[in-house]
């Protein structure tokens, strides 16, 4: 008895700390200890104390996305808690004791049909995802809207299964490949982290009769990386949750932990996010661990060519960019902007830039969005307003609060006297920056929120500059107005 409900506490404390196949696995040690002739009221062996634990391993296995499993193990429960019902109202056992079993097997119950319930939801959420993923297949050639709609209710879907299994790894990577089908990188990165976050918590559980359990035997304890760096003042809007980034160190513990198959679009997504320290670190960390002679093998195969690819594409994304910039410096507009161009392309399957913005299929993310910004400033300093204005609309559509964006496009349709678009553009700069200042907390909760420039960053002198300039549109849209 005393060793079943020692397995039965510590699958309780391995669930804390999101060891969902640790806790099963005790659950099942547990089942195995406890005595077939054992009293009925026990509550350390009997029948009250079998569904308890029944319902744990259901519970356990559900997080971790067994769902077959869960929902044999919940009707399990339910069985053997109503079989220990009737047992109960026929012993001999004192009225104290017979009431805390039938307490223990009635809450069994509950906590048993609500498991059911969880297994439901869980199966309505991926039988929405499967439609989804069918119906894309079999419409090839849907408009870019009507698949971003889908790609968002899939999404949705995936994120209501990760509600009911967040231990499940499967469901990860399909959120991961979700978000980057939607070209979220932000949210791709903050979301390996956070998996990672959690993950970590279980460093140095699995040893002793738990070691054959563990994911990662040959990973040393994170060093860098804390569990609780996601969850440490959440309220703080100074540093919202959502914008949290690891340290380069930090990264380099986290890719040790996150699945082979969320690996490869976690390092894109800290290239597309210009976490470029980040990226080459942990490209280096993983191919480090993976020629290893000791660790061959322990993750399974894990081909390299990709890293290989990424890698080389971090190279010219950093060399091209750094020469744009050097370029825009010196005062070389038409050669930086055509560097620029050059590296919007690396991402891409074609190899030369269309001169027409919103032609091209971005990659997306931060570095995407900077480009087109940063090309529009070129065609700005040689006078070619309308061609800054698609792209500064092309920055836009992947960030559409990138503020300096904003501004920029609301200049272009200055000088090109669209005056009317101007002074929207202006309009909505100067309510963005008005709404964070009163709402701090909310200005980066947002899908669309662009998480490098956001209206709480801009200043007193770029805010006052910005109300000028409207007030400067508008005297033109009026003078306009009079003149036709």
């Amino acid at each position: 008895e005393t060793l079943a409900a020692l397995y039965g506490n510590r699958a309780a404390a391995l669930m804390m700390t999101g060891a969902y196949e640790g806790a099963s696995a005790d659950c099942h040690r547990a089942l195995q200890c406890t005595e077939a002739n054992a009293t009925t009221g026990s509550l350390e062996s009997g029948p009250a104390f079998r569904s308890k634990i029944l319902c744990r391993m259901a519970r356990a296995l559900l997080k971790a996305g067994n769902i077959w499993e869960a929902d044999k193990a919940f009707d399990s429960a339910i069985g053997s808690a109503k079989e220990a019902l009737q047992l109960v109202a026929q012993s001999n056992a004192g009225a104290e004791e017979t009431r805390a079993a039938e307490k223990i097997l009635n809450q069994s119950i509950t906590d048993a049909t609500l498991g059911l319930s969880d297994v439901k939801r869980y199966r309505d959420a991926l039988d929405g995802a499967t439609k989804i993923t069918a119906d894309n297949a079999n419409n090839k050639g849907m408009s870019v809207a009507a698949d971003r709609r889908n790609s968002v209710q899939l999404l949705m879907f995936i994120n209501s299964a990760l509600m009911v299994s967040p231990g499940s790894m499967e469901l990860h990577e399909r959120r991961v490949n979700a978000l980057a089908s939607l070209k979220r990188w932000a949210e791709l990165g903050n979301h390996c982290e956070r998996l990672a976050a959690e993950i970590v918590k279980t460093d140095g559980i699995f040893t002793d009769d738990l070691a054959p359990l563990n994911p990662f035997p040959d990973i040393k304890a994170a060093t860098s990386l804390k569990p609780d760096f996601f969850e440490r003042n959440p309220d703080n809007a100074a540093d919202p949750v959502a914008l949290r980034i690891l340290s380069p160190k930090a990264v380099c513990d986290a890719v040790m932990r996150l699945p082979n198959g969320i690996l490869p679009l976690y390092l894109r997504s800290l290239r597309l996010e210009e976490r470029y320290t980040e990226a080459a670190k942990a490209g280096a960390s993983i191919e480090m661990h993976v020629n290893n002679s000791k660790h061959r093998g322990t993750r399974g195969i894990v081909p390299l060519a990709w890293l290989s690819n990424e890698r080389d594409k971090l190279r010219r994304t950093m060399s091209w960019k750094e020469r744009g910039d050097t370029l825009f410096r010196n005062g070389d507009y038409e050669r930086a902007a055509t560097k620029y161009a050059a590296c919007l392309t690396i991402d891409g399957d074609v190899s030369q830039y269309n001169q027409n913005a919103l032609e091209n299929d971005d990659a997306g993310g931060r570095l995407h969005a900077v480009l087109h910004c940063n090309r529009a400033a070129c065609l700005m300093a040689l006078k070619r307003y309308r061609e800054a204005v698609k792209e500064c609309t092309a920055s836009l559509r992947i960030h559409t609060h990138y503020m300096k964006a904003m501004l920029r496009r609301g200049r272009c349709f200055a000088r090109i006297r669209q005056y009317e678009e101007a002074v929207a553009e202006y309009e909505r700069y100067i309510r963005l920056v008005d709404e964070a200042r009163k709402s701090p907390n909310s200005a980066g909760s947002s899908n669309a929120a662009c998480t490098f420039d956001r209206p709480i960053d801009i200043t007193d002198a770029e805010y006052l500059k910005a109300k000028q300039e409207l007030a400067d549109a508008r005297k033109s849209t009026d003078a306009a107005a009079n003149n036709a």
